[in-house]
């Protein structure tokens, strides 16, 4: 696997030849993660400027969720929005070492990040996230997009999980053993229904999401969206809020009952979806340590030694799931 990091300054002329941009005009490049973020600022404002990663995201795949973002952005969802070049093209494809690597400009999502302690936000946020799935119930594009389903979820994790951990063959039966039974659960939760659809992939709220002062909020990165079961989308709020509060349960609990009306003030749930969260959480926690043991290969093992692993099989041991 190869890592290209586009050049700042070819990045900049080539956004200059292809953007309608007023000066004066720099590029900075922000974060590296799942994708290179860069942050273009502009004689008439900011921009954000996104290069995906060529092993991750194919242009169809790019394309399905600008349609989600462009989607919502007509049915009044605060999103962050693609911007289209002067042709009229929301892509941009750049010819590096491992293959093509696509970029999309898009608006700045004005507020900042905070991390959600409060009831009040909470609620806020469990409507925003309520009016994202309300209006994409009837979603379709032309282009494809992977499912958050079984297999990316469990299948594609475990194969990565088992690939690292040869040496621990008693701690990764364990965990398959463990993924099989919360397959099993989410099965039974199935034949009473488990709403499907337009899941955001990454609703954890303490970033991808802006509040101004005023409590507007604009949803940004949707690059994890796609369909899948909207209690797995949730689940990721509720264990974002069970890791920052240290598992203080009260806190937890206070902070996920707000969410929930908020989300049941906009858009209804069912208790079967409901119940079966927990289950999701769990599911998240497989899906992000394969995840971690993937970019390990790109930014070293560094933090995730046995010790890493050590704390994970901990968790997964000590899950009460039947």
């Amino acid at each position: 696997m190869a890592y290209s990091l586009l050049s700042q300054e070819a990045l900049l002329s080539h956004i200059k030849a292809h953007y309608e941009v007023h000066e004066p005009v720099s590029l900075q490049y922000f974060l590296r993660g799942m994708n290179d973020t860069y942050v273009l600022t502009t004689g008439q404002g900011k921009y954000i400027f996104r290069v995906y990663r060529a092993d991750r995201r194919n242009h169809s795949e790019i394309a399905f969720e600008l349609d989600v973002l462009n989607g919502l952005h007509v049915k009044g969802v605060n999103v962050s929005v693609p911007i289209s070049r002067k042709d009229g093209a929301f892509i941009n494809d750049f010819r590096v070492v491992e293959g093509v690597k696509y970029g999309v400009m898009f608006s700045y999502a004005e507020g900042d990040e905070k991390p959600i302690h409060t009831i009040e936000d909470s609620y806020l946020f469990g409507q925003a996230v309520a009016q994202i799935h309300k209006e994409t119930d009837n979603f379709s594009s032309e282009h494809v997009r992977g499912n958050l389903d079984f297999k990316n979820l469990i299948e594609k994790p475990l194969y990565t999980i088992k690939s690292h951990m040869e040496h621990r063959q008693e701690d990764y039966d364990c965990l398959h053993d463990l993924a099989m039974r919360l397959k099993a659960q989410i099965v039974n939760h199935l034949e009473e229904g488990l709403d499907w659809g337009i899941c955001h992939g990454d609703l954890h709220g303490n970033t991808n999401v802006a509040f101004t002062d005023d409590g507007i909020l604009t949803h940004y990165d949707f690059d994890s969206c796609g369909y899948g079961w909207r209690a797995y989308d949730i689940a990721e709020f509720r264990l974002a809020r069970e890791i920052h509060s240290g598992h203080n349960k009260d806190e937890v609990e206070k902070l996920w009952d707000a969410f929930l009306k908020g989300y049941r003030d906009i858009r209804f749930i069912s208790d079967n979806d409901i119940n079966i969260v927990p289950v999701f959480v769990a599911l998240r926690q497989l899906w992000l340590f394969g995840l971690c043991f993937s970019e390990s290969e790109l930014i070293g093992e560094a933090d995730f030694d046995q010790g890493f692993v050590d704390s994970k099989i901990d968790y997964f041991r000590n899950l009460a799931i039947r």
